[in-house]
């Protein structure tokens, strides 16, 4: 009988710091380490210390801040009444919403506290990184790390702190998303402990981050400045979205009808200087063969290829032939008729560049005098249709390496017909030359500042400036980068290399999400109102977008990852019900490529990203929630089923390396990537799964949550205790002999592995919206506070050690409480009632029902005698996996192999076997819990 052996592998990239460990068992899972505990709950108070910051405050000063939140301590009692703090567990109006169609709602975690056991000792070890992080003296130098990168794109003081460094460094295209996550984690360990630290360090932290939205605010208010010029005034395109001007948008179909015409400007191309702008690494951009001086033209309608029908000017023709560049095409590269010159353009000098066509003549000038000639140009503006975009300083569609001109611009003229060369000669010397200037438009940018360039021409046909001064972007953008990534998004930039591109709204997404947790969890109102100014920026954003264009930007690998902002986008709407724009913007997010077939029930999910895709259907299930538009739920329901049991593994996990693979293979893909089971999805899958059971408690989501959980999950945080890391995994791979590693400052499961291992109270207990019904989901030590219903519950277990629980009831009343059947139960599930057992019918793999008027003191009393299995794989009967109970057991032993046939290891428990399946007798208990030999190997 094959064996698989789980473990675990580096993370990805290189993230973070990281220590590995090639044994595989419960010896991680169950902390044999020192442990750092907290104090004991059931000593503190149900209070809570609450602070209303003040969104005024002009500077942050983090002794004055101290005093402030500290002041209020007095007033924790009131805490339930302060009219600017919802509830947690309860949100007011917000849960109200959000709980549309639901038949089950969660207890917040304030309710329900950690028991002694292996959770709570997981749980402190996280604790022990949030409160101590960065110093364990200064307990803002760790949010000053955080915060660093964005107060820098801010332009503000960044306190002299360092970045955190691996993915969430000063240059990262992924920086933020790591204060995103923290932010939850604080958010959760307040909610959970009380400890007022948390909630200091997290009031910090959104203060700050409100400093930042409106130092850009503040910025993109400034008009945009004018420099001096060959005649006059001239613009500066900084050759970024980030800098003074990135381009000028031209009215729509400027150029339409004309046949012969001259296009004639001053340029000064600019030396890089990677210390002018924020984001040294992508922007600006040097002069590349993308840099257009100027490009009419219009988009692809299915904006996936550059346009058949354009024309441009370019600063460079190729890397192998650095020269200008004219072209004009009506079928692509190929068919392009084209004008280079004799030599590069010189860096910071001003140069006249003058393009003409007459008849089926083009002229390339440089300074009036002609350097090429091509007689055979037969394209004109005439040629190329209806031109929608037409600019000075940037491309057409796409910009998959995205470039702007960096460059000084001056005196743009177009004209109607061809010039000679002694009027092209004349421009070189006067802005108006001998012909009085452009018929057509002429910008001689010599307004004093604005976004308007004016047309000098009497055409009226004034041009529009595009830049982050332009004082027209919605001023509730926050990042800790510029808006750059978001706009290459939009023209289908690819992730990797130098596109300058990760995954702008994923990221984007957990700086939401760690706002609504502070909102929620520990009533900040300022952090409402950041993430509000969030919510207008991407409605603004993204409204305008046809769907075509949404749909090929989402469907990009990596760079159209955004995480579930949809779902925050949706909870958005829930605290803001009289705003509509917010569920209209998280309809925006619909991911039509995936998001349809699933609806049908068509599963074409292989070669999918697993953690691009599992979050985009919480957020569906959230959007349903809104609008109660059935698709969204169905989608979510379906995708679901196409998950498990079809693409998991035997401890919950998911998907080869990053990927989601083929249906119904599970063994097939064992050997063909040393990493498997992303963390981040099974946080991902484990969120969707509470979530859909809120809607259909349908016992199978509860299932599936206790094994990701009790296997994968819980044995991601290794069992130590750091200060300087989350010490978590990227992967648990289950490839034979692979081991797991720790460590991943940064990345993404570092960041999802803050928030994992301070969460774990969220699904023990559920409750039915009438509240007549109690759902015991999790085995796992807490204690229940139903304050509004007179109940406090405690539960006291060992499990997973041990198969037994007993709940202890303290309040009197009558209350329906569900008590769920493990599926894996084989030898049978009792239940005692004070002692006497009950006559009850347990089937596994469902709940069952106590419905009775319960008196202080009275006791639940739960057996279910753990026994030995195994489980098939779904494709490969004889590659199987061995549990007991919950737990996944696995063998701890070095590779065998390196493919199916050699890298398993046979071993033969059938000739112990009862005739009831049992396979205890082959198993002989080591001197650890859940560690047992057989067959001369270990097991754990």
């Amino acid at each position: 009988m094959p064996i698989t052996l789980p473990a675990g592998n580096s993370e990805r990239e290189n993230g973070g710091t990281s220590s590995s460990d090639t044994s595989s068992g419960w010896s991680h899972r169950r902390g044999a380490d020192t442990w750092c505990l907290t104090r004991d709950h059931s000593e503190r108070s149900g209070a809570r210390t609450v602070t209303c910051p003040n969104t005024n405050r002009n500077s942050l000063d983090r002794r004055t801040f101290l005093k402030t939140t500290g002041a209020v301590t007095a007033g924790a009692a009131l805490y339930p009444y302060l009219g600017c703090v919802p509830r947690d567990g309860s949100m007011s109006e917000a849960m109200a919403a959000a709980e549309a169609g639901w038949s089950v709602r969660p207890f917040g975690l304030t309710q329900v506290s950690l028991g002694d056991g292996l959770f709570q000792q997981k749980r402190d070890r996280m604790l022990n990184y949030a409160r101590n992080y960065g110093s364990d003296t200064d307990i803002f130098a760790g949010p000053d790390r955080l915060l660093s990168i964005f107060r820098a794109n801010a332009g503000l003081d960044t306190k002299g702190a360092e970045p955190v460094g691996s993915w969430e460094n000063a240059t990262g295209y992924l920086r933020g998303h790591y204060a995103g996550h923290f932010m939850s984690m604080l958010a959760q360990a307040y909610a959970g402990t009380g400890d007022e630290v948390y909630k200091q360090k997290l009031d910090y932290m959104i203060e700050a981050l409100a400093e930042c939205q409106a130092a850009l605010a503040a910025a993109a208010k400034l008009p945009t400045p004018r420099e001096a010029g060959r005649h006059g005034s001239a613009l500066r395109l900084s050759g970024s979205p980030i800098g003074l001007a990135e381009h000028v948008s031209l009215p729509q179909g400027i150029m339409d009808g004309l046949g012969d015409f001259t296009i004639a400007t001053w340029i000064k191309p600019a030396l890089y200087d990677p210390e002018a702008l924020s984001d040294r690494r992508g922007d600006p951009l040097s002069i590349t063969n993308q840099s257009a001086v100027y490009s009419f033209g219009s988009p692809n309608p299915d904006y996936s290829e550059a346009p058949l029908a354009h024309m441009y000017f370019t600063v460079r023709a190729s890397n192998e032939n650095p020269v200008p560049r004219f072209a004009i095409t009506t079928s692509g590269r190929d068919g392009e008729q084209i004008l280079d010159g004799a030599e590069a353009l010189p860096m910071d000098e001003w140069t006249h560049i003058a393009v003409t066509r007459s008849g089926n003549t083009g002229t390339l000038y440089i300074n009036g005098v002609p350097v090429a000639t091509n007689p055979g140009m037969t394209l004109g503006p005439t040629d190329l249709g209806a031109m929608a975009a037409s600019w000075i300083g940037r491309h057409q569609f796409p910009q998959r390496n995205v470039s702007y001109l960096n460059a000084s611009v001056d005196e743009f003229q177009i004209f109607s017909r061809a010039l000679d060369g002694e009027e092209v000669g004349s421009l070189t010397d006067s802005a108006e030359g001998t012909v009085g200037g452009g018929d057509v438009a002429w910008y001689r940018f010599d307004e004093a500042d604005g976004p308007t360039a004016v047309d000098s021409s009497g055409q009226g046909r004034d041009a529009t400036v595009i830049a982050p001064t332009d004082g027209r972007r919605h001023p509730g953008f926050i990042s800790a980068y510029p808006e750059t990534q978001f706009m290459r998004l939009e023209e289908f930039a690819t992730y990797g290399g130098s596109q300058g591109i990760w995954a702008p709204y994923y990221t984007l997404h957990k700086i939401m999400a760690g706002l609504i947790d502070a909102h929620v969890h520990t009533g900040n109102q300022q952090a409402l109102d950041v993430l509000t100014g969030i919510g207008d920026w991407v409605h603004g954003r993204l409204a305008p977008l046809q769907q075509e264009q949404l749909d090929r930007m989402w469907n990009i690998y990596i760079a159209g990852e955004y995480g579930g902002v949809n779902e925050s986008l949706a909870y958005l709407h829930a605290l803001r019900p009289d705003q509509p724009e917010y569920v209209e913007a998280a309809k925006r997010f619909v991911n039509t490529n995936v998001y349809a077939p699933t609806v049908a029930n068509e599963d074409i999910l292989d070669g999918r990203h697993a953690n691009q895709h599992i979050p985009q259907f919480t957020g569906y299930l959230r959007t349903y929630e809104q609008g109660h538009e059935e698709d969204f739920l169905l989608a979510a329901r379906n995708f679901w089923d196409m998950i498990v049991p079809h693409r998991i593994y035997s401890h919950g996990g998911v998907g080869v390396g990053e990927m989601l693979r083929e249906r119904d293979v599970i063994a097939g893909f064992l050997f063909e990537d040393r990493n498997h089971a992303e963390t981040c999805p099974l946080y991902n899958m484990l969120k969707l799964s509470r979530n859909l059971f809120f809607h259909e408690p349908d016992p199978k989501y509860m299932n599936y949550y206790e094994l990701g959980l009790f296997n994968q999950m819980v044995a991601s945080r290794r069992d130590t205790d750091s200060a300087d890391s989350p010490e978590v995994t990227y992967f648990v791979p289950v490839q034979p002999g692979q081991p797991r590693s720790y460590g991943n400052v940064g990345t993404c499961c570092g960041g999802t592995g803050m928030e994992n291992h301070t969460k774990y109270q969220d699904s023990i207990y559920f409750r039915s919206v009438d509240d007549t019904t109690l759902y015991v989901n999790l085995y796992i030590p807490s204690t229940l506070n139903w304050s509004d219903k007179g109940f406090t519950i405690t539960q006291q277990t060992q499990y997973p050690e041990e198969g037994t629980a007993t709940l202890t009831i303290d309040g009197d009343g009558t209350l329906d409480i569900k008590l769920r059947v493990p599926e894996w139960v084989r030898k049978g599930y009792s239940v005692g009632l004070n002692g006497e057992p009950q006559e009850i019918e347990a089937v596994p793999g469902t709940y069952l029902s106590l419905n009775r008027r319960w008196s202080s003191g009275d006791t639940i009393e739960i057996a279910m005698p753990f026994s030995f299995r195994v489980e098939r794989a779904i494709d490969d009967p004889s590659v199987q996996s061995l549990y007991y109970g919950p737990t996944l057991l696995a063998v701890q032993a070095e590779p065998v192999g390196d493919d199916l046939a050699s890298g398993l290891i046979n071993v033969s428990l059938y000739r112990h076997m009862k005739l009831d399946g049992d396979l205890a007798p082959a198993m002989t208990p080591a001197d650890k819990p859940l560690h047992f030999l057989a067959g001369g190997l270990s097991l754990a």
